[in-house]
């Protein structure tokens, strides 16, 4: 009996079944993860032509009746947004 349970458990082999299980799992698990992080990116409701770069999502430009963006409300900041500090070098550069 115990050479017919000894069989079975080496024909199974459970702990290799196992592990190739939770390999799986993780694997499966990180693929949907990844997937729902790209997926979650949201695009721009508006896109650029080929004539026309103006949208609201494009902060770049001045903030002028030629643009969608409205920069007027950027605040000065040396560790900030690309935008921001780009106001803090602007009023630097002013100061002197």
């Amino acid at each position: 009996m115990k050479n017919l349970v000894k069989k079975i458990n080496n024909f199974l082999n459970l702990k290799e079944l196992s592990k190739r299980a939770l390999t799986v799992i993780i694997l499966t698990l990180t693929a949907v993860i990844t997937v729902y992080v790209y997926a979650a990116f949201v695009e721009p409701t508006a896109g650029p032509n080929s004539s026309d770069q103006d949208f609201v999502q494009n902060i770049l430009g001045a903030n002028n009746a030629d643009n969608d963006f409205n920069s007027s409300a950027v605040t000065v900041n040396n560790d900030g947004s690309i935008i921001e500090r780009l106001e803090y070098v602007t009023d630097y550069l002013d100061s002197r």
